[in-house]
């Protein structure tokens, strides 16, 4: 990711951040923003989610990012940890939805899979999918409430590993070392078809 595209990610975040508080007040699980940036206007849909991949991505490339914006994503960080304890509540409820909404969305596509050798192609994009899930599952470790999506999660990567065949990355270019194999397993892989496997 170059300095200008993470100056952009780092204003859209910056913008997602500002909005948390009324986020977690609101029942929406998706907010729809528009976010003027460096690069033009931007329409990120805000989820915790997607908040806090953002500020992974940053923190991945901060020895890229300026002093100022170092400090700035130290500010979105402190915003998040006021939030996160302010409203724990809202904080977890939404992001359970938002875990069922993603694993959901992963079980649909590997449906579309079995059912369509076309789906194959959209394999990059759904791969995103369930690296969110990641993302979601690693803010709520520890959480009981959410046992059931990682039962139907677990079943959904076995029917998944046994259609990936070879180990090639698949994901964001130059961050390979973010994602090692034996985490994003899912990003070393493409799908095969049915008469492939």
């Amino acid at each position: 990711m170059d300095a200008k595209q993470l100056g952009t990610l780092l204003v859209v975040t910056e913008a997602m951040a500002g909005e948390l508080t009324d986020y977690l007040m609101d029942t929406d699980l998706y907010r729809q923003m528009i976010v003027k940036t460096p690069s033009g206007t931007k329409q990120p849909k805000m989820t915790l989610g997607s908040l806090l991949e953002n500020v992974e991505t940053l923190h991945f490339y901060q020895d890229t990012l300026t002093e100022d914006q170092r400090a700035r994503l130290a500010a979105v960080d402190g915003i998040i940890d006021l939030n996160r304890k302010s409203f724990s509540r809202q904080w977890e409820d939404l992001l359970r939805r938002e875990l069922k909404a993603n694993v959901d969305s992963y079980k649909w596509y590997l449906e579309d899979m079995a059912r369509r050798e076309e789906a194959l192609e959209d394999y990059g994009s759904e791969a995103h999918v369930r690296t969110r899930i990641e993302v979601i599952q690693r803010e709520l470790a520890g959480n009981t409430a959410a046992a059931e999506e990682r039962r139907e999660l677990e079943k959904l990567d076995a029917q998944l590993r046994r259609m990936l065949h070879s180990d090639r990355y698949m994901g964001p270019k130059g961050e390979e070392s973010r994602y090692p194999a034996e985490q994003a397993w899912w990003l070393y892989g493409s799908p095969a078809s049915g008469e492939d496997q």
